[in-house]
């Protein structure tokens, strides 16, 4: 029985969603016309239901029921669509979509009553600690943004729904406007969790652990304790917050998608979909950082079904997202790779390729180190040094060894050669890494990374060129690479005299030779390198944010891709990784 009901929920699923992919299309084509409100909602409540029986294992019998009702309104709405034929076709083919699907399903599942699948999740209201619950709370039809209200300098509706909170009386009143506090709340923690590079990694806790506290103040709104008691009716207020501004905010639009990301409803991705797809690109980071932190379980394969969106950046967005939750689809990342739809989906396509087992990535990666593109090739070759396969490094050492020529497309594949390099430390490359990373000034800081004392000459002319230019911020990378290397304080110019740097300069540079070991084995800090190092640094508290994602991509390597850890994620999860990469670095170095 178990084989069987499987073999139903992988046939079935596919056709819920692409007749909701479908109803979706229809909404978003006839949601600014002002005459076809009435079908707009039919839709609505089609897609709606189509999710409940997605995450029921279209075995909602309820849903089922209405979906035939659907249909049949939508045919019904299809005769007042008589001045538009485009529109008629659509909405006609919305309601065959669903005819079809219901019948379909009917005759082929063993349906149980919805109240059976409601039982399966808890109603108990638990509290967010480190990283969000899924809470259950009921979600309504979404609703799609129209380009008019898109371009509205007023935002009349979202202004329109919320003056008619504010209008609310007694309890009603109070509760909204807790919950406008906690939608302040979310969109400005949000942002405040996102650190700048000199900022300890550990100071997003504290921010973190307000938003989630806001997020369960949220759904205890709408799910109060007394029966009788008004909720908040919080999917639509969120949305009306979310629209009362119509320029790019990232954090209204964190606010909206992020909370419905952490409500255990397939319905929820549905609005945040949507929503995604009339939002400004500015506001995709948003969407991205909503994904990526979220709790809702029917994430993942929304992110699949946005990989076979036709706008590439959308298809960066659930590329992005999947890479930091550590997930990978083999079909998208097959798909993507054969036919990327831009070079940043490419990127993102190998990057996605390389999480995949070693025997399936291979030969993927391997095409492209073949292929005509040189930017691709490096990257796809950078990717297989990760997985431990020989070709990557080789195929890199190849490009740095030819003559340098000035092509845009050939100077990004040198240095993501030259940081892969970098970051392996092989010690029969530091000469090849230290003649690169002498022509790009941009990539000598790089060298600290790779570790090898012969490069610390190199570095002390780099930050000398940088300090007598008035380069200074290019002179504290440097001065970070030769403390990466020999340890200690190297001395930065923007901070002093010239006379001063020079004295303090040639005083580390001292030090630095009397400690030197003896064999110039690897060096991170002054010490000799081991893969425990990127460990400790990672997990320091006092490690700033803009070095983490170079430890994350070394810790990668050491481990070929065995442990996964989002430098951007939270900072509960990382300290889980981090103690589980603990106790399999020895296994694997």
């Amino acid at each position: 029985m178990m084989l069987s009901s499987a073999s139903l929920t992988t046939s079935t699923r596919p056709l819920l969603e692409g007749v909701r992919s479908a109803l979706e299309e229809s909404l978003l084509a006839i949601a600014d016309r002002a005459d076809t409100v009435e079908v707009a909602g039919t839709l609505r409540e089609g897609i709606a239901l189509l999710s409940r029986l997605v995450e029921a294992d279209a075995q909602d019998g309820d849903a089922l029921e209405a979906l035939s009702r659907t249909s049949a309104a939508l045919q019904a709405a299809c005769d007042k669509l008589t001045n538009d034929e485009v529109v008629r076709k659509r909405v006609e083919g919305a309601a065959r979509w669903l005819s079809d699907a219901s019948e379909r399903l009917r005759g082929r599942l063993p349906v149980r009553a919805l109240g059976a699948a409601a039982d399966a999740k808890t109603d108990e209201l638990v509290a967010s600690i480190g990283v969000p619950r899924a809470h259950v709370v009921f979600v309504p039809p979404p609703r799609v943004l129209t380009r008019e209200e898109a371009m509205n300098a007023e935002g009349a509706r979202g202004r329109a729904l919320l003056e008619s909170s504010r209008s609310a009386a007694g309890d009603l009143a109070q509760i909204r406007a807790i919950a406008r506090d906690c939608f302040e709340d979310i969109a400005s923690l949000g942002s405040l969790r996102r650190l700048y590079d000199h900022e300890p990694w550990v100071d997003a806790g504290p921010f973190e652990q307000r938003l989630l506290d806001s997020l369960d103040a949220l759904v205890a709104l709408e799910r109060p304790l007394d029966p009788a008691a008004p909720s908040l009716g919080l999917v639509e207020s969120l949305f009306a917050y979310a629209i009362e501004w119509v320029v790019p905010d990232f954090g209204r639009t964190f606010a909206l998608a992020f909370t419905l990301c952490c409500l255990d409803a397939e319905t929820a991705m549905r609005w945040v979909v949507l929503a995604l797809r009339r939002s400004h690109p500015r506001t995709y980071p948003a969407f991205v950082d909503a994904f990526a932190l979220g709790s809702n379980e029917a994430i993942d394969r929304t992110l699949v079904e946005l990989c076979r969106e036709d706008d590439p950046a959308l298809v960066e967005v659930a590329l992005e997202a999947m890479a930091r939750r550590g997930r990978v689809d083999m079909a998208s990342a097959v798909l993507l790779l054969m036919r990327p739809s831009s070079p940043a989906v490419l990127e993102k396509a190998i990057d996605l390729a390389a999480r995949l087992p070693a025997q399936a990535a291979t030969p993927l990666l391997s095409r492209l180190v073949s292929g005509a593109d040189p930017d691709a090739a490096a990257s796809a070759a950078a990717a297989l040094t990760t997985l431990g396969d020989a070709s990557g490094p080789k195929h890199l050492r190849a490009v740095l060894q030819r003559p340098r020529v000035d092509d845009a497309a050939s100077l990004r594949a040198r240095r993501v050669a030259l940081e892969a390099l970098c970051l392996l430390g092989s010690p029969f490359d530091r000469n090849l890494v230290g003649t690169e990373a002498s022509l790009d000034r941009g990539g000598l800081p790089l060298l600290g990374w790779h570790g090898h004392p012969d490069h610390v000459p190199v570095l002390i002319e780099g930050i000398r060129r940088a300090a007598a230019d008035g380069m200074f911020e290019e002179a504290d990378r440097i001065a970070r690479a030769l403390e990466r290397i020999g340890g200690g304080t190297a001395p930065r110019p923007g901070a002093m005299e010239g006379g001063d740097f020079e004295q303090r300069l040639a005083a580390w540079l001292r030090v630095f030779e009397e400690r030197r070991p003896t064999g110039n084995p690897r060096l991170r800090f002054g010490q000799v390198f081991s893969p425990g190092q990127i460990l400790s640094e990672l997990s320091a508290r006092t490690t700033r944010q803009g070095e983490r994602p170079m430890l994350a991509r070394e810790l990668a390597l050491v481990t070929r891709r065995a442990v996964h850890l989002d430098v951007a994620g939270w900072v509960a999860v990382q300290e889980r990784a981090l103690a589980a990469a603990r106790e399999l670095l020895p296994r694997q170095t």
